[in-house]
């Protein structure tokens, strides 16, 4: 068995947004049930055809130089930061990123350049 790995250079680009975050739109039904950033944007690289979108929570953590906030059970947890990743060739990405600005208004994004395997 003699398989090689072979290697493909892809992007990952990471949004930060809080929990709580909606998408305002104003089709009335938007307004009545407002869906939120993270589901929102998870739809749209659907849509859009990338090829790997997840969205990470945290126990605790800030964004963009905001207030630290903090899981709790009990307690409001809107202002939580969330960590949405999209996995496409660099085009891809800048495409998305270019199509949506709107939305990544005052959000960090980080891009990175990743290897893909698979095996030969």
């Amino acid at each position: 068995m003699n398989k090689q790995i072979k290697t493909h250079l892809l992007g990952k680009l990471r949004i930060y947004v809080k929990t709580g975050e909606k998408i305002r739109s104003r089709a009335i039904r938007s307004k009545l049930f407002p869906t939120t950033m993270y589901k929102g944007i998870i739809d749209l690289a659907k849509e859009d055809g990338l090829m790997n979108a997840s969205v990470y929570t945290t126990q605790m953590g800030f964004s963009n130089y905001d207030r630290v906030s903090q899981f709790a059970l009990e307690s409001d947890n809107r202002e939580l930061t969330v960590c949405i990743e999209l996995i496409d060739k660099k085009e891809a990405l800048q495409q998305f990123f270019l199509k949506h600005n709107a939305l990544f208004k005052d959000k960090v994004v980080v891009y990175k350049e990743v290897e893909y395997w698979d095996a030969e």
